[in-house]
């Protein structure tokens, strides 16, 4: 921390230094550097090696594009950059009239016959001037933060932002993410954000105004520009972040400047990278010609130009097709094209200002067409919130209307073609590959929380909770679920963490108790671990537990009424750092193994005994030098009817999470479940939430960090995430999951 103090400090004195010289030598001209359409006058953004943090230096009289040269000469310096300015691409209102001629054309109604106008679970966050959030066909598809208590003046889920119940203003850093009136304003710039929400999620079938593409999914008002359409790369980058951080799918970015600028790059990038979808304009000229962005990028769209398409870029098109008179284009940066001109849709209303009118048109645009695609990905999403963000991306550009041939001076340079939202919707509803089996994620808090279990769906939207011990009880909970009575429906089984007795419960999906015993000599308070399946043949799936630290690791087979079945050692009689335990079949005989993987202290020894305790095979997860723990669990991921081991790594290491072949004990595949200095260990589960035979892989943080649980696909690839518990509990997620009914 010192260091990089220093470090700073160094940096301003050869700024003040410079801006002394500068000065004496140039300041007839200060004044007039200071008004400039590119950046923000007198800042310079700056970023560390080894950093995240993104630092802001003000007020600097000095011309900035040279000072950004000498200060990359400081080898300690990652990258700096002024603070440029972006601007919503928008074009001047035309007339009004009460018609969505677009969703026709791009037979939008067709796919709301598929999916009944998308889900609320899916969050399309709207970088922009602001958006009414009590506008009348708005408000109910407005995303609220739920972990926040609205207007108590407390950060209550430790985000950095006080009161962000409805999002955030990055311009005058308040949560009312509304246009403001209180600074200088023109209609286009209070309008624009409000508008382009109303045509990705307006409320739809409610009998008034208009209709969003997606009209049940939810809108993440961010406010990055100003009420005159304006704003600095340092907000646009906050706001991304905050979206990431906060659970939306879909980030769009109705704007454009002419500067590039690496680190909204960076952040755009870490975005894709955490599975969210990015759409950007590709901007307007409302004099002179339109803009081949092949030779004069703008940025957003064209941040991702001869790299991976990690941004959707979208120009406009007219009722005909043809590119609309005013969109740039240019095939290295537009992936697509949208309906964009003469747009009618819904206005901020603010009579104290002379803003009367709810609705009004027409509006047009590439800021109008982005919205047109943002909506049709939230569609997607909604038939399977699992799908890749890649997967969603491909349904988007794979499925469009041929346009070349209706604009034969621009071959190529429009996208793909125009967007077709119902063919990308049928191509993602075609794919599901069967009827998807409803699986429910159940997180046990960690030591340090009450023992809380809490139920999620696959999109971790919570469907419940409850106390599986006294409230009292700071050793945290261990969570399997599984269906012990036999009555088809799953239940959730709990057993006591580190301090409290060896104590096993059983509840239903609402928390009702439906059984309980002790799986260990009632003075071990070493905490117990808790696995399902049947392991003897007798159809009914056994309770199977495994020891915390302390004693020797004696693997115990219960039924529902706690009567023993079984019990054998899995570990030499010395080693006393417990046993963590999962259930599978992982030779495909039709009967479930147990599989067990050493707790902290011994080395990463992973064995797998039949249901009467026969040793049946054995091999190391990590190197064998390693002591941290193996957290274990077991799944088919690749459709071959046999379940693959999946391991991840307890604790003081690389969050690793390794598949192994259990007939030839190959590793299959291995990746990182977070950053790879992130040493505070990974719980696991899998379940098939998409129905295609193969498992989702799910991991949840350890203690000392935030409590997220993230999903991957059978492959490794990121899905989602979300947090168990408020983020400012560090104790640690317990992850199983359940059918449900």
């Amino acid at each position: 921390m010192k260091q990089k103090n220093i470090l700073i400090i160094l940096i301003l004195i050869v700024i003040l230094f410079l801006s002394a010289v500068y000065f004496l030598f140039f300041s007839q001209e200060t004044e007039a550097k200071k008004i400039t359409e590119n950046f923000v006058a007198g800042e310079l953004l700056i970023k560390l090696k080894n950093h995240s943090k993104i630092y802001k230096i003000k007020d600097l009289d000095f011309n900035l594009q040279d000072l950004q040269t000498i200060v990359l000469e400081i080898p300690e310096i990652e990258w700096a950059e002024p603070n440029y300015c972006m601007r919503a691409s928008y074009l001047p209102n035309d007339s009004y009239y009460h018609e969505q001629w677009y969703l026709d054309k791009v037979k939008a109604p067709q796919a709301w016959d598929l999916t009944k106008g998308g889900s609320e679970d899916i969050i399309i966050a709207v970088l922009d001037t602001g958006v009414d959030i009590d506008h009348p066909d708005l408000k109910d598809n407005i995303w609220s933060n739920l972990n926040e208590l609205k207007g108590d003046g407390i950060d209550n889920d430790n985000n950095g932002y006080i009161d962000d119940f409805n999002g955030w203003d990055f311009i005058q850093n308040v949560p009312n993410p509304k246009p403001k009136f209180n600074e200088e304003y023109t209609e286009g710039g209070i309008h624009h954000g409000t508008l382009v929400s109303g045509i990705a999620a307006a409320v739809g079938n409610n009998l008034i105004g208009v209709v969003g593409v997606a009209w049940k999914s939810k809108i993440m008002p961010l406010r990055v520009l100003n009420s005159e359409g304006t704003g600095s790369i340092e907000n646009v980058i906050q706001a991304v972040n905050y979206a990431v951080n906060n659970g939306a799918k879909i980030i769009n970015l109705s704007f454009v400047g002419t500067n590039k600028s690496y680190f909204l790059a960076e952040a755009l990038k870490e975005a894709w990278r955490k599975g969210v979808l990015i759409v950007a304009a590709a901007g307007n000229e409302t004099t002179g010609e339109p803009v081949n962005l092949n030779e004069s990028p703008n940025y957003p769209i064209c941040l991702d130009e001869n790299e991976e398409n990690f941004i959707i870029g979208v120009a406009a098109v007219d009722n005909t097709d043809r590119k609309a008179l005013f969109s740039d284009y240019g095939s290295n940066c537009v992936d697509i094209s949208a309906p964009g001109t003469r747009i009618y849709g819904p206005l901020v209303y603010n009579p104290n200002y002379d803003f009367k009118e709810y609705y009004g048109g027409y509006w047009s645009g590439t800021s109008i067409s982005a919205p047109i695609v943002s909506g049709l990905a939230a569609l997607v999403w909604s038939i399977n919130p699992l799908f890749s963000h890649k997967q969603v991306q491909d349904f988007i550009l794979d499925q469009t209307d041929e346009i070349d041939s209706i604009n034969p001076d621009f071959v190529g340079e429009l996208g793909r073609g125009r967007v077709n939202v119902y063919k990308a919707v049928e191509k993602a509803y075609n794919q599901l590959g069967g009827v998807p089996q409803n699986y429910y994620i159940i997180t046990g808090a960690g030591p340090g929380g009450g023992p809380h279990v809490r139920i999620f769906d696959s999109v971790g939207l919570p469907k419940g909770g409850f106390f599986a011990y006294n409230e009292d009880f700071r050793g945290g909970v261990s969570v399997a679920g599984g269906d012990v009575d036999g009555d088809g429906e799953d239940e959730i089984i709990t057993g006591a963490g580190p301090g409290g007795g060896p104590h096993v419960r059983i509840f239903d999906l609402v928390g009702l108790p439906k059984g309980g015993f002790f799986a260990y000599n009632k003075d071990f308070r070493g905490g117990v671990s808790v696995a399902v399946g049947d392991v003897d043949g007798d159809g009914l799936e056994e309770i199977i537990t495994g020891p915390g630290k302390g004693v020797e690791s004696e693997i115990k087979i219960f039924d529902l009424q706690g009567n023993l079945k079984n019990s054998f050692v899995v570990y030499p009689p010395k080693f006393l750092g417990g046993a963590n335990v999962a259930v599978g079949d992982v030779d495909g005989d039709g009967q479930d193994e147990i599989i067990t993987g050493a707790g902290p202290g011994g080395g990463p020894h992973v064995r797998v005994f039949d249901g009467q305790g026969n040793f049946k095979f054995h091999f190391f997860a990590f190197n064998k030098n390693f002591l941290g723990g193996v957290n274990v669990a077991v799944g088919d991921t690749d459709a071959d009817n046999k379940d693959e081991i999946i391991v991840g790594v307890a604790s003081g290491a690389s969050p690793y999470i390794r598949v192994f072949n259990a007939e030839f004990l190959l590793l299959r595949l291995q990746f990182l479940a977070y950053s790879k200095d992130f040493y505070h260990g990974t719980n696991i589960a899998v379940a098939d939430f998409d129905g295609d035979q193969q498992v989702e892989i799910i991991s949840a943080s350890g203690p000392t960090t935030e409590p997220r649980v993230e999903i991957f696909d059978s492959l490794g690839n990121y899905l989602s995430q979300f947090y168990a518990y408020a983020r400012h509990f560090h104790g640690g997620v317990n992850v199983a999951t359940m059918r449900a009914k």
